[in-house]
């Protein structure tokens, strides 16, 4: 916010805009709802700390998660056909091989899913931190279902937020939303893309 206000004072400097224009642009930065004022011309709003490109690869870690389960359900698998052993046996390897093997699909599945990321701060340490992929055509559909058995929900138009939040972060429009208290210094940054 610093360099906004130096960014302003020197476009008054230069005789880009008045001192009146100026006194309005430093009062418009001082709001509390950055993302209500439209930067002024010559001024760069910062993008927030986190974007998509940083948020886009969580898909992997399940991925590694599950990938490493498969192969150690595949190892005991082949371990108990090599030495011939009891049944139960076999049971101890295709569990972990097939709950490996839906973690793998999940991941691959959620690598073009639309995700949600919660990160909350306080005081610049992070109190809690969750990232998880959302089957937004499943809750679309499962709204539609229940609203005529939900007479509060016939009213709403929940389930085309919903269509049209997915289709925002399919066309590559995240929406991110930043909220912080300054006086606490708590922050809450809620990323869907």
């Amino acid at each position: 916010m610093e360099e906004e206000r130096l960014q302003i004072l020197k476009m008054v400097e230069e005789g880009q805009v008045g001192a009146d224009e100026a006194a309005q642009l430093l009062a418009a930065l001082e709001m509390p709802a950055p993302e209500a004022v439209e930067a002024p011309p010559g001024v760069e709003r910062k993008r927030p700390a986190r974007r998509q490109d940083d948020w886009a690869r969580f898909w992997i870690y399940p991925m590694i998660v599950g990938g490493v389960v498969l192969i150690l359900g595949l190892l005991v698998l082949t371990l108990v056909y090599a030495t011939g052993a009891a049944a139960f046996w076999l049971l101890c390897g295709w569990l972990p091989m097939i709950l490996g093997l839906v973690v793998v699909l999940l991941a691959l599945w959620s690598r073009q899913a639309t995700w949600m990321h919660l990160r909350i701060s306080e005081e610049g340490r992070r109190k809690m931190v969750l990232s998880f992929p959302l089957p937004l055509t499943l809750a679309a559909w499962g709204l539609r279902v229940v609203q005529p058995f939900v007479p509060q929900l016939q009213e709403t138009g929940a389930d085309d937020v919903i269509i049209a939040l997915r289709d925002s972060a399919g066309q590559g429009e995240p929406l991110f939303i930043d909220v912080q208290d300054d006086e606490k210094g708590e922050r809450v940054e809620l990323y869907f893309g």
